[in-house]
């Protein structure tokens, strides 16, 4: 007899709901034609997946909700990460980056994977690793390349942001000419740097002319060619730094940023008590 003919609702419910096989799959296993599974699936009432619930696999979670991890994420996508749909429709919202900084690729990973599948390659012959996110569309406000409404409504939403955009795309260096702290954001949206620099500059953090770097068609370290030219907002004054770094570091989460804030504070201490804080 037919496996098909004693199939009950629980068991259907098990190979479908439980263990997420496909009616494909289950009309294989069962001896069947995929149509009768689907019939059947309709009979005992089981809600049959969508196309795009189909190609989940690994269980997701909702985003939650917190406007300060919101912004942050904002920040650090604009920074570092590629957000996209596989389709119009799809409920998937898939998040890649490629780096050959080990730390940088466990913060995506330790950012994401409490939410959805976190899949990671071995390194390339550059020494790029390359690391894919898949989460529900809770996450479609990634979707943007810039920054959200509630980035500029308030102050702390504000730096919340920059601090994902700095774990990404930033630095914080003691220069070897001058021994002296040192503040830099680069990106290759001009736009949003002088918006970010003019905001800055609202909160009384002074940030000089924005430097330019010439990089479209050059290769990166990663193996692959920059498409666009390159802008820098940087920030060395002391008292400018201090007032940064204390905006920061509530939110900033990639560990050699905060070891690299630490020894800046050192270095602008040190230099205090030589020379004085002006």
């Amino acid at each position: 007899m037919s496996a098909f003919l004693n199939l009950t609702r629980e068991s259907l419910e098990e190979l479908y709901i439980n263990k997420r096989l496909s009616t494909w799959k289950i009309a294989e296993i069962l001896g069947c034609a995929r149509s009768t599974v689907y019939a059947k699936a309709i009979s005992f009432k089981i809600p049959v997946r969508t196309r795009a619930e189909s190609h989940i696999i690994y269980p997701r979670k909702d985003f939650s909700g917190d406007l300060i991890e919101k912004a942050y994420l904002i920040g650090f996508r604009i920074g570092d990460l590629r957000v996209r749909k596989f389709y119009k429709n799809s409920e998937t919202i898939k998040l890649d980056c490629a780096s050959t900084k080990a730390e940088q690729i466990n913060l995506i990973k330790n950012l994401f994977f409490n939410y959805g599948r976190v899949w990671i390659s071995k390194p390339n012959k550059h020494g790029a690793i390359q690391i894919e996110c898949f989460l529900n569309t809770t996450f479609n406000f990634l979707l943007s390349k810039e920054p959200a409404k509630l980035i500029l409504r308030s102050k702390k939403y504000f730096f919340a942001f920059l601090a994902g955009f700095t774990d990404a795309e930033g630095s914080i260096f003691i220069s070897r000419k001058q021994n002296q702290a040192a503040y830099a954001l680069g990106n290759y949206n001009l736009p949003l740097l002088k918006a970010i620099k003019t905001y800055l500059n609202k909160h009384s953090i002074k940030t000089p002319k924005l430097g330019y770097s010439k990089r479209q068609g050059l290769l990166a370290s990663h193996g692959y060619r920059y498409n666009h030219d390159y802008w820098t907002l940087t920030i060395s004054r002391k008292k400018d730094l201090i007032k940064l770094f204390d905006l920061l570091s509530p939110n900033l989460k990639h560990k050699n940023r905060i070891k690299q804030m630490k020894k800046a504070i050192k270095n602008i201490e040190e230099r205090n008590r030589l020379y004085g804080q002006k």
